[in-house]
């Protein structure tokens, strides 16, 4: 017993050592992770500063500056939700007069506490038009007259479970009311800022987390356990027999066919192998679903052999740490990264890239492929008449009724504004990419029932095939912008393929 306890003794410290280490890695790894490019050049900027791990300030500073150099009139802060939940403390604000942040640094949250105390303490966005003429800003009227600012917008940052972490303002000098694009702007704005919250608070968990560490045995937040040469288990962390809802006497003793699935218990015993016969020190990412459970999650585990003090391998240590929700994130991110946030589709960056890939392949195999250019006939007033909600309605059931029209092989992408791009990466004859084209045409011309109003609408298709109407990339984006044209200045709602003797058209 004292020999076993001496050696758990000096196994605590390993594991001291090991968790440290992994902890640090599972931060920096995440946080390391690179960015696609984006479509909006702020967004793109915020998950590049969020993928390299940079301090929170910087990254809220570059949302603030981003949606001021997006709209040069207005000024805009962040403040965030003490710890108490009392007082809003400023954390970024980089336009604002020095002394107007002083004075508002550490205000306390309710109804009347001008538009950010207000929004923080409701948890509803509060729109001030006129500070001067308004209640909220009653005891902050000469304050803001000082400042210069005559209006104040502020949205207020929740959390993924709807907790207020802060506020998202926006002011301008003189009295204005915001656009439906305006409020769009101040959403996007806020939800950057819960994304960098969110990965600041995470990162904030982790450090506290580690200040229990002495304490590893039954405290740590990680799962940790010993198993002998035989794969069974002689030791199982509080964690661990909460995950598995046993008794330390109903684990010891038993192998992990007992919790998990036949191939999950399989895949584990190969790696303990690896472990336990060649003394190799193992870091995987494991999916386990817990046959007493049910439960499924993702975890970063850690698995080192433990040995005599002749060097013979006696038992193996295994550390897992969950990082199911991180996962979420990365994919959150990655996805945001890639796809248009209104319609789905792939945007301009992912849609390139797999042009490239297609031409490639088709280059390879001497076969053809289509490009189609789409714009939307007269969407504008769509949005004049009926509004942005509506016209962003419009635009989601646009792209619903794209994808029918195509193939799984096929890809419809969303470029900006109204316009929309397919490929099509096999094609036999132009006459196949003319068919789609005509599909797709027939299917926007059916009427549209949004919100209550009756939408007709057409569209204008231009048509390239590859190689005939270009080898690579840059000219099949050409030519089939030309046909678009071509399409819209032939009558519009019309198909058209590019051919040789047309001539761009001025936009």
């Amino acid at each position: 017993m004292v020999v076993f306890s001496s050696l758990l003794i000096g196994s605590i410290t390993i594991l001291v050592f090991y968790i440290i280490r992994i902890k640090r890695r599972l931060a920096r790894d995440i946080s390391d992770r690179k960015q696609s490019e984006q479509r909006e050049q702020t967004r793109n900027h915020v998950l590049e500063l969020l993928a390299h791990g940079a301090p929170l300030a910087t990254i809220l500073e570059a949302i603030v500056r981003g949606v001021e150099q997006e709209q040069p009139a207005m000024l805009c802060s962040i403040l965030l939700l003490d710890n108490e939940g009392k007082h809003l403390l400023t954390g970024a604000a980089p336009s604002l007069p020095d002394f107007y942040n002083a004075a508002i640094d550490g205000i306390e949250i309710g109804i009347g506490a001008g538009s950010c105390g207000t929004a923080a303490f409701t948890g509803q966005r509060v729109i001030v038009e006129d500070v001067q003429t308004h209640p909220y800003w009653a005891p902050y009227k000469e304050l803001a007259d000082r400042a210069g600012l005559g209006a104040c917008w502020s949205e207020p940052i929740r959390s993924a479970s709807g907790k207020v972490l802060g506020t998202f303002a926006i002011y301008h000098h003189q009295a204005h009311q915001p656009t439906d694009d305006e409020i769009r702007l101040i959403e996007q704005a806020a939800n950057l800022a819960e994304i960098a919250l969110g990965r600041s608070h995470a990162d904030q968990a982790l450090k506290e987390s580690e200040k229990l560490l002495s304490d590893i045995l039954e405290n740590v937040t990680a799962y940790i356990y010993m198993k002998d040469t035989q794969g069974r288990y002689l030791f199982a962390n509080r964690l661990l027999r909460e995950r598995f809802d046993a008794p330390m006497e109903e684990i010891v003793g038993y192998d992990d066919n007992k919790f998990f699935d036949a191939d999950t218990a399989a895949s584990m015993r190969k790696d303990d192998l690896r472990v336990l016969q060649k003394g190799e020190t193992l870091q995987t990412e494991e999916t386990n679903l817990n046959l007493l459970t049910g439960v499924t999650d993702v975890f970063l585990s850690v698995k080192l052999p433990l040995r005599h003090e002749d060097g013979s391998i006696y038992a193996l240590c295994g550390i897992s740490t969950d990082i199911s929700e991180r996962k979420e994130v990365e994919e959150h991110m990655h996805h945001m990264a890639q796809y248009d946030a209104l319609t789905h589709l792939p945007n301009r960056a992912l849609f390139n890239d797999r042009l490239q890939q297609a031409i490639a392949a088709a280059q390879r195999n001497k076969a053809h492929l289509a490009l189609m250019f789409i714009d939307l006939d007269k969407f504008k007033p769509v949005n004049d008449t009926y509004g942005h909600g509506v016209g962003d309605l419009l635009l989601k059931d646009v792209a619903l009724r794209i994808q029918d029209c195509l193939r799984e092989s096929d890809t419809a992408a969303r470029i900006g504004g109204d316009e929309f791009v397919i490929l099509l990466p096999t094609i036999e004859t132009e006459q196949d990419a003319r068919k789609v084209g005509e599909k797709i045409l027939h299917a926007l011309n059916q009427p549209f029932e949004l919100a209550g109003h009756n939408l007709q609408i057409s569209s204008s298709i231009g048509v390239a095939v590859y190689p005939k109407h270009g080898r690579d990339e840059k000219l099949l984006v050409k030519s089939a912008d030309i046909a678009m044209y071509h399409a819209k200045k032939n009558g519009r709602n019309n198909v058209k393929i590019y051919q040789p003797g047309m001539q761009e058209i001025s936009q």
